[in-house]
C-alpha cells in the first residue's frame, strides 16, 4: 500500500531513472528491457491507485534498475 505521496513520489523516481537509462543507451537501437520495465512500471502507477501499489518493491525495482545505469558514460549522442 502507498499513500498518493509515496506514488507521486515513485512516478518522479521512475522518471529520473528513465532519463538516466535513456542518456546511457544508444537512441539508434530497440528499446533495452529495462527501458520497457520503467515505461510498463510507469503506465502502472498512473493507472493504479495508491492503496493497490506495493510501495517499497516498486522502489526497489526503480532503484534496482537505475544503479546499473548511473555511473555508465552518457552516450556520445548526447554530448
Amino acid at each position: 500500500m502507498a499513500t498518493i505521496m509515496q506514488k507521486d513520489a515513485l512516478i518522479e523516481l521512475v522518471a529520473n531513472a528513465q532519463a538516466i537509462v535513456i542518456k546511457r543507451v544508444d537512441p539508434d537501437l530497440p528499446l533495452t528491457d529495462d527501458e520497457i520495465r520503467l515505461g510498463k512500471i510507469r503506465d502502472y502507477l498512473y493507472s493504479t491507485d495508491p492503496d493497490k501499489i506495493d510501495y517499497q518493491k516498486t522502489l526497489d525495482d526503480v532503484k534496482n534498475i537505475k544503479e546499473k545505469y548511473k555511473d555508465l558514460p552518457i552516450h556520445s549522442h548526447y554530448l
